[in-house]
């Protein structure tokens, strides 16, 4: 067998990031576009010595769960990789993918994995969309002007990081950005303003910002370039505050045309308070352009409903309590758990993140909580006074999960309660297989953040054993 060979694979179910898992003469094929329990003609790519990796190029038989796809950019944009599969399948899929990562990583069998709970919207839940500047991405069979070749606002090719494809509507946030960001397409396609080149380290326009607060309906835009051009940008501002008035504050991000990341160096605020404010239950959080908060903010409140749900039940008398929250970024968790405990310490590494949790229990006159910015990479250190209290921890690390180091303090510091939520259920079975020996699980809560895409946001609630 070699690359570029076909083959017809009956395709068994769907694994991590959307992959397909068939076999072909007793070996693995890992198959890309298509759905479970589907006869797919495939094309070779990849020959390994225990796997095959392959693309289907012909779906011969469909599943009846297959759909037809909203969005004109399906298989090309990546972004809505299960767009072709019913929701309720896909709240399924999700679950299975969590059973997997623990019984597979971390040989957990004996604990029931809740079902899904659900996105109340299917689409349009997203309150944040980060879009790039670039050349534009050639589609075969369509022609461009020469003009439209230099200029694409859109999303990236998945890997093929370098490529972006022009969009003209996205179905992950609302009409409002989809028309925002193509006003904005035309403004400066319109009046010839250069892309960034990283290569050559020149051109103005990185990317496109796009915040919104749905329980508040305020709305950030923020434009990402190399420098301050501030004829354009005060022109640009003074356009969007007319037409759109909905508009509660438009910001200029300034980044080193030295990188391909959008992180600002400076923050400029064309109008507005540069910031939105959004509600949360009793509580409300400033929102700033670069700070992270959760991108589906329906889902987000039934996450954190299950979280005091568990803790009212938990801590029936809060004297001498501590809750540790790591990776606490602006607070929100932090706060919104502060009243079961007397005292919270939020530990964050980002200086603008720990400014920014200040400022937000402030405003929502929480006394109890103390932000200590620390690199948690270090593990976690403690001042004593507070090793003799009843201790909880929540942690909510990156994608890449928590560290040996981290992992080691906790398990040193022995807190009675762990709740750990993770956006990537690999790297937070792969962290259980050491703290399981100290911990048992009391339940675990997958939280559908992502509908239409492979993600699935993962509670694992721990308490020590006796």
């Amino acid at each position: 067998m070699k690359k570029n060979d076909l083959l017809t694979i009956k395709t068994e179910k769907m694994i991590n990031q959307g992959i397909c898992l068939g076999r072909y003469e007793g070996k693995v094929v890992l198959i890309d576009g298509c759905l479970p329990d589907e006869v797919v003609r495939v094309k070779v790519k990849k020959v390994k010595k225990d796997y095959i990796e392959a693309i289907a190029v012909d779906i011969l038989n469909e599943s009846k769960n297959r759909i037809t796809p909203r969005c004109k950019y399906f298989g090309l944009c990546g972004g809505c990789k299960l767009q072709n599969l019913d929701y309720r399948e896909q709240l399924k899929i999700k679950k299975s993918f969590v059973e997997d990562a623990f019984m597979r990583i971390s040989k957990i069998y004996d604990v029931e994995i809740n079902d899904v709970i659900a996105s109340d919207d299917e689409y349009f839940y997203r309150n944040k969309m980060e879009y790039s500047f670039a050349k534009r991405w050639l589609f075969e069979g369509i022609n461009y002007n020469d003009k439209e070749k230099e200029f694409a606002l859109g999303l990236h090719i998945p890997k093929q990081f370098e490529k972006v494809m022009h969009i003209e509507e996205c179905f992950l946030q609302s009409q409002f950005s989809n028309e925002v960001r193509n006003f904005v397409a035309n403004f400066l396609f319109e009046r010839n303003v250069s892309i960034h080149s990283l290569k050559n380290r020149d051109g103005l326009l990185k990317a496109l910002l796009i915040r919104e607060a749905r329980n508040t309906s305020e709305k950030l835009v923020g434009l990402v370039t190399t420098n301050y051009d501030e004829a354009l940008i005060t022109e640009l501002g003074n356009v969007l505050s007319a037409k759109y008035p909905e508009i509660t504050t438009f910001v200029n991000l300034i980044s080193r045309p030295d990188l391909s990341s959008t992180l600002p160096e400076k923050i400029i605020t064309i109008f507005g308070k540069g910031y939105i404010i959004e509600k949360l239950g009793e509580y409300q959080f400033e929102i700033y352009p670069n700070t992270f908060f959760q991108t589906n903010t329906k889902q987000a409140e039934k996450l954190f409903s299950v979280l005091e749900n568990y803790l009212q039940k938990e801590i029936t008398d809060k004297s001498n309590t501590l809750l540790i929250d790591l990776y606490s970024g602006v607070g929100v968790i932090g706060i919104i758990l502060s009243k079961y405990f007397e005292k919270v310490l939020g530990f964050e590494e980002i200086k603008e993140s720990i400014l920014a949790a200040k400022r937000n229990a402030s405003i929502n006159n929480v006394h109890n909580i103390f932000f200590i910015q620390q690199n948690l990479l270090k593990g976690l250190s403690l001042e004593k006074e507070y090793l003799e209290k009843d201790i909880t921890i929540v942690v909510d690390p990156p994608r890449a999960g928590m560290n040996n180091e981290l992992i080691k303090s906790i398990i040193q510091l022995r807190p009675k309660n762990l709740i750990y939520i993770s956006c990537n259920p690999v790297t937070q079975a792969r962290d259980l297989i050491e703290l399981k020996e100290y911990y048992k699980i009391e339940f675990i809560q997958p939280v559908d953040m992502f509908p239409q895409t492979f993600h699935i946001e993962n509670i694992a609630i721990l308490k020590l054993f006796s």
